[in-house]
């Protein structure tokens, strides 16, 4: 993986040659699939035909809190714009000034994200359908809904909220990067359930996971981009808090991507 010029590895790691013990590279050659090496993914199978438990948790994945309040999401906007319109037009760009985000377009970018299409199927393609991300909302000026924290569920449609408190605080801690949330409306979180695919895919199932966050990512910031949102794509922040202030513990649920909402342009 290691082939940069002398000259770019002496700026890049430091001295002539790179650590021979990398662990992004040692995971990535780890991950890789080979005819030889074919039936692990076998075993997934066998594992999934043989039992009730796994074919039930396959056939609806995603967390469900039925007993916590939870909000309707509006039906999504149905913007006039063209695929190719919305690709030329979409730029990464924070927030410029504090302004209130429509439900309705929140719902848009959630439901382009992540929503079901029909018999169960998501907005994004999924290694072997299993949809290991959950998707969190942290609201803080969004026109209608209380600010807090809300998880969402793609199946009813809803926000359940997790916290109502003001969330101003804990989206400045989010990332050393404090201009990019500084204006935020919201902030959408991507955690991945990674158990849904390694238990099939083995660490291959952990690349599926990052792939499907990343279709995700880009249906949403093609709909803001469609609907005139500001919005900006966050992969630097800090894993610990993010995980803490969701709940959850970073090792069978992780957050993997993050997204910085703003208003509408115009």
């Amino acid at each position: 993986m290691n082939h940069a010029r002398p000259v770019l590895r002496s700026v890049l790691y430091g001295r002539a040659e790179p650590e021979l013990s990398d662990a992004a590279e040692e995971f990535h050659e780890a991950s890789k699939l080979y005819p030889q090496l074919s039936h692990r993914v076998g075993r997934g199978v066998a594992m999934l035909s043989g039992s009730p438990e796994l074919q039930a948790a396959t056939r609806r994945p995603g967390r469900v809190n039925p007993q916590l309040p939870s909000v309707p999401l509006p039906a999504p906007l149905r913007p006039e714009v063209s695929l190719w319109e919305a690709i030329a037009e979409r730029r990464s760009g924070r927030p410029s000034s504090p302004q209130a985000l429509r439900a309705a377009a929140l719902s848009t970018l959630l439901l382009a994200g992540y929503g079901e299409t029909g018999s169960g199927r998501r907005a994004v393609p999924s290694g072997g359908a299993l949809y290991p991300l959950e998707l969190y909302v942290v609201a803080h000026s969004v026109g209608g809904l209380a600010a807090g924290l809300y998880h969402v569920d793609p199946g009813r449609r809803a926000l359940e909220l997790l916290h109502e408190r003001d969330v101003a605080g804990d989206i400045a801690e989010l990332t050393p990067m404090t201009e990019l949330t500084e204006h935020a409306s919201a902030v959408v979180l991507v955690t991945a359930v990674f158990w849904r695919t390694r238990f099939k895919y083995g660490l291959r199932g952990y690349r599926f996971a990052l792939l499907e966050a990343g279709h995700a990512m880009q249906n949403m910031v093609l709909a803001a981009a469609a609907l005139r949102v500001e919005a900006c794509p966050l992969g630097g922040y800090f894993d610990c808090r993010a995980e803490r202030f969701l709940g959850v513990d970073g090792v069978d649920e992780s957050v993997v991507y993050g997204l910085v909402l703003g208003g509408e342009t115009c």
